[in-house]
């Protein structure tokens, strides 16, 4: 661990804020905010992090108006994330930490247009002291995570940024409209979707369940063909192994929101809604959907894509690996009539 000063003048410097891109130049329609409910996240300036990679890492903080309910989130996202550091696809912890602000002003939720919002909504006047620690002190960390809080520190997490295209803006309907440049295709969903099926198979298999699925945790890169995954949050680590319930939620919670996101533009009927979600909406969404197609849908989809969804949606696929043949059957025919 290794304490050190954070502010304008300093080294560790935070920056713009990078959950709120969402709304940038779209006040004709609504579309959901990516301020979570626990935590902000911001740009960080921190040459040695910003150095190995393309830019500055981004910074997750815990929202200090809610730290009571952030504390046992990120406890779980650091533990989960440390059991799935060598996972391809998982966007990894760079550096965690805790934070105590000293001067400067918390900074507003706005998406920023002008010159004195973007003054308003960067962290960049905050200042005050971090003890940084790296990966391999994950354990120490998390042993003083509850003193920690109750000491008026705020936990924080520090992950790499890539140029990676967020799914949300390529594939829903709302956002895209009808673009055919900008809209996610198929056979990019398919191989997204298999890979993301894999992960959570791989996550299951460490007793990992994910359950967040909407479509703005999920990215994809074009040059690498990888998608990674981010905010692993209201993930859960299941010690009772009596629950395949559990894991089966998690598999239909992802073809609702995610997988039929992907495929149609808009997640299925009555899923839970893009935004700053928490625990008790997730558990409690429905274990079971009804396919609704449109016209659109039967233009872009084959019949045997929409079987497959249908059923998935309908709790059809027990394991992501079930889920992951008949996708795979899918891309294959895809690319066999390309």
């Amino acid at each position: 661990m290794e304490t050190k000063s954070f502010g304008p003048k300093q080294k560790f410097k935070l920056d713009e804020p990078l959950d709120t891109w969402l709304t940038y130049g779209l006040r004709d329609f609504a579309v959901p905010e990516a301020v979570g409910s626990s935590a902000r996240v911001f740009s960080l300036n921190y040459p040695p992090l910003s150095g190995e990679f393309a830019d500055y890492p981004a910074i997750k903080i815990m929202r200090p108006d809610k730290t009571d309910y952030a504390l046992p989130l990120f406890r779980s996202e650091i533990t989960i994330l440390d059991l799935l550091k060598n996972l391809p696809g998982i966007t990894p912890m760079i550096g965690l930490g805790y934070m105590q602000v000293i001067d400067g002003d918390w900074p507003d939720e706005i998406s920023p247009l002008t010159t004195s919002q973007k003054e308003l909504a960067s962290a960049s006047k905050l200042a005050g002291t971090v003890d940084f620690y790296d990966t391999e002190e994950t354990e120490q960390f998390l042993s003083e995570l509850d003193d920690r809080i109750s000491e008026n520190w705020l936990a924080f997490i520090i992950f790499p940024r890539r140029w990676e295209d967020n799914l949300y803006l390529r594939c829903d309907a709302g956002y895209t409209r009808g673009d055919y440049n900008r809209t996610l295709p198929v056979n990019i969903a398919l191989e997204a979707a298999i890979q993301i099926c894999k992960i959570l198979q791989a996550a299951h298999d460490k007793g990992i369940v994910y359950l967040d699925h909407k479509a703005l945790h999920y990215y994809w890169n074009q040059p690498r063909q990888q998608v990674y995954v981010l905010d692993w949050n209201i993930g859960r680590q299941i010690k009772n192994g009596n629950t395949k319930d559990v894991y089966e939620f998690d598999v239909l919670q992802f073809s609702a929101r995610a997988l039929h996101h992907f495929l149609t533009g808009r997640q299925a009927a009555g899923s839970v809604k893009v935004g700053p979600n928490n625990p008790e909406e997730i558990t409690n969404a429905p274990h079971q959907y009804e396919p609704i197609w449109t016209y659109d849908d039967q233009k872009r989809l084959t019949q045997d894509e929409m079987d497959v969804l249908g059923q998935a949606i309908q709790g059809h696929y027990k394991t992501p690996s079930a889920l992951a043949e008949d996708l795979q059957t899918l891309y294959n025919q895809r690319q066999s009539q390309a």
